[in-house]
């Protein structure tokens, strides 16, 4: 029988050890990841385009069909959301109001360009 001083400590153990297996997000690395680089926000940059001489990144919110949009280097960074990925008309969802008439003036551009990212990064099953 184990004394009960030692339970303690041995679940304690199991739990970091499993704890150190499961990969958890990672909010930056040193030096950037090229494989996939990680933005502010902890989420995963799946492209980075070009759209009327600004750098637009795509980053995938984990867990839901939607992308958070960025810029690479105009402050403030945020721009919205793009959802319904999965459907054939999706739509943008401004959040920061500074980018509002830039984000309306390159709404198809952005939600093409969003819709072919999700294309390119997801598998159909047809099961």
């Amino acid at each position: 029988m184990i004394p009960d001083r030692y339970t303690t400590r041995r679940i304690r153990a199991r739990y970091i050890k499993a704890l150190q297996a499961i990969p958890l997000p990672v909010r930056h690395t040193d030096p950037p990841d090229q494989v996939l680089p990680i933005d502010l926000a902890g989420l995963p940059i799946l492209a980075t385009e070009t759209i009327d001489d600004r750098q637009v990144q795509y980053s995938l919110v984990l867990g839901q069909t939607r992308f958070r949009l960025t810029f690479k280097e105009i402050h403030p960074p945020p721009i919205g959301h793009i959802i319904n990925l999965e459907t054939p008309n999706p739509r943008l969802v401004i959040a920061e109001p500074f980018h509002t008439e830039w984000a309306l003036a390159n709404e198809p551009a952005l939600t093409a360009c969003a819709a072919g990212v999700w294309r390119a990064n997801t598998k159909i099953c047809d099961r």
